[in-house]
């Protein structure tokens, strides 16, 4: 395992962590909100590179998967948290539909966690799309220290279903699939050519 770490894009990995803690320590000595839109940038820069030189250096391993896994969904949940204490005004706003998709991906972590005994990272169309559209909603919002309702309620909307599939994935599955990809292309034949599409563009991102 020792030996894994010392792999490039682990070592990548990590760094994300370390962004994380740096981005951490600028919110409690109240940095201006474009300081963490960089480092969301920064992070999302690292969260391509450890998968793409992972897989063209054949330096796929099981505790890389593990902690990008890990550090994508602390990234994800700070984002949250620094959204709600910085942009308060969001979450005053849209209380019920930002507690309701706050929930749903929550109970995706844990019946997932329950379940198989980890953070399952799923690699899931939807929530690579989900990623992107919050990642820009949030590094906009930091850019300009307010929020756009429009991406907003997209990005709520997508995250929602994207929980959603992630859950019903958990409770039909025996075990953990990361490649599934999608809930609907797993029930189509492998030759299908949307399926062939979606694993062509997506399936490594």
């Amino acid at each position: 395992m020792w030996s894994d770490l010392k792999k490039i894009s682990n070592q990548i990995t990590l760094l994300r962590f370390l962004l994380l803690f740096l981005m951490w320590i600028g919110v409690f000595q109240e940095k201006p909100t474009y300081y963490l839109a960089f480092g969301l940038i920064l992070c999302g820069i690292t969260d391509f590179l450890d998968g793409f030189l992972a897989r063209k250096l054949n330096q796929i391993t099981e505790i890389g998967s593990r902690l990008d896994s890990w550090a994508d969904n602390f990234l994800l949940i700070s984002g949250i948290i620094w959204t709600v204490m910085l942009l308060p005004q969001i979450f005053t706003e849209n209380k019920f539909i930002f507690l309701s998709t706050l929930g749903a991906y929550i109970t995706f972590l844990l019946i997932g966690f329950i379940k198989f005994g980890r953070f399952a990272n799923l690699h899931l169309y939807l929530s690579k799309l989900t990623t992107v559209i919050l990642y820009l909603f949030i590094v906009h919002a930091f850019f300009i220290g307010a929020y756009n309702k429009s991406l907003f309620y997209l990005t709520i909307g997508i995250s929602l279903v994207s929980a959603i599939e992630g859950i019903i994935i958990f409770l039909i599955s025996s075990e953990v699939n990361e490649n599934i990809g999608s809930l609907i292309l797993n029930y189509i034949d492998d030759s299908n050519s949307i399926k062939i599409w979606f694993k062509k563009h997506f399936h490594n991102l």
